[in-house]
Formats: structure tokens, sequence, C-alpha cells
């Protein structure tokens, strides 16, 4: 009983440790004090190659800038056929840009992950539990636990660094980039409450 105790009380300790993704801004730059995007149509783009990460995150920037009193669309449904990875050639960026203003498009918000890091840690259950071996896979990320003679749980994470740039394209080349914030998700486990919790922070920063 008392090892089943044991047991269970580990399986409680790792769900709460990769149940939930942690999403802050780590750093913050815009180009003046306030944002002028309010009254604006915004264009949501998440840059990656996974169909249902793009849907997802622009669709939960968008459900959230419009409550905030925006007026933003996902870029998978203004532009369903488009690839938002494709690199676009600096000589068609201004022919690019022309066709956005034809659509209505006045600010674009770019996420795109540009980093990664692995890092290990150990916690201390503080219990005499018996040697259970647990591997869990989630999003490309390993969490690992042995158990030997000091009753610890070895966790290997995974840090994702995301950057979003917010452009202006009323405004001249020069000054069309108007702010950029990254931000670092921590052992994200669950898409949606990841993308929810990330659309947050960053409309949060955007609305300062």
């Amino acid at each position: 009983m008392k090892k089943l105790k044991s047991i269970t009380t580990v399986f409680i300790l790792i769900t709460l440790l990769i149940g939930c993704s942690s999403v802050r801004i780590t750093d913050s730059w815009r180009g003046s004090k306030t944002l002028n995007i309010k009254k604006k149509n915004i264009l949501v783009v998440s840059k990656t190659e996974d169909r249902a990460t793009q849907i997802r995150f622009e669709k939960d920037l968008v459900l959230n800038l419009n409550k905030n009193g925006l007026t933003s669309i996902e870029s998978h449904v203004k532009f369903p056929y488009s690839d938002p990875t494709e690199k676009v050639e600096k000589n068609k960026e201004k022919e690019i840009i022309k066709n956005l203003r034809k659509s209505n498009i006045d600010i674009i918000i770019i996420s795109s992950l540009v980093d990664s890091k692995k890092y290990t840690y150990s916690i201390n259950t503080n219990e005499n539990i018996q040697p259970f071996p647990y591997r869990y896979r989630k999003y490309r990320s390993f969490y690992e636990y042995t158990n030997q003679e000091h009753n610890t749980i070895e966790m290997e994470g995974t840090t994702y660094v995301l950057e979003t740039l917010v452009y202006d394209i009323t405004q001249q080349t020069q000054d069309q980039l108007i702010s950029i914030i990254t931000s670092e998700v921590d052992n994200p486990n669950n898409l949606s409450t990841t993308s929810n919790d990330f659309s947050k922070r960053i409309i949060k920063d955007l609305m300062k």
C-alpha cells in the first residue's frame, strides 16, 4: 500500500511538472511609446511547417486580439494557399506589401521559433520510493526520472524561444517594423494551452 502511494505521488508530481507550459516575455522593443494598431486591420502569421500548430496559434491570437477591441484575421484564413515559411526574395517585398494593402491589411504580426535550449534538473521527492522507470515524450521533448539512493527525479526539458515581429505596412519601409517581442515557452505539453497562454502574453505586451 505504501509502495502504491509512493508511485501515485510520483505520477502526480510528474503530471504537475509537464501538464502546464510556462510562457514568459524575455525582451520587448517598440519603435514608439504607444503602438498605433487600434482601428487598423491586422494579419496574424505563425511561421511553422506544422499546419495544425499554425492554425492553433493564429486562431488563438486572433481570438484574443478581437476580444480586446482590435480587428484581426488569420493568415491561413485570408490566404489559405500561402506558405508562411516560404522565404521572400528582397526584390519582391514591395510587391507583396502592395498586394497586402490591396487586401486591406495595415498591420502584420509574425511569430516564429528562433531557437531551442535543452536543460536537465533534479527534484528531490523526499520519499522512500522504489525504482520505477518512466518516460514521457511530447513536442519532441523527453522527460525522464530515475529513482536511486537519493530519491530524486532526473528531468530533461526544452525551452523554446519565439520572436514576434509587428509591422505597420502603412508606413515607409524604414519605419514599418514597430515592435519586437521575444518570449520563451518552457516544456510545452498541450498545444491548446500553450497557444492560448502565448497569445495572452503577447497581447498584454502589445496593449501596454
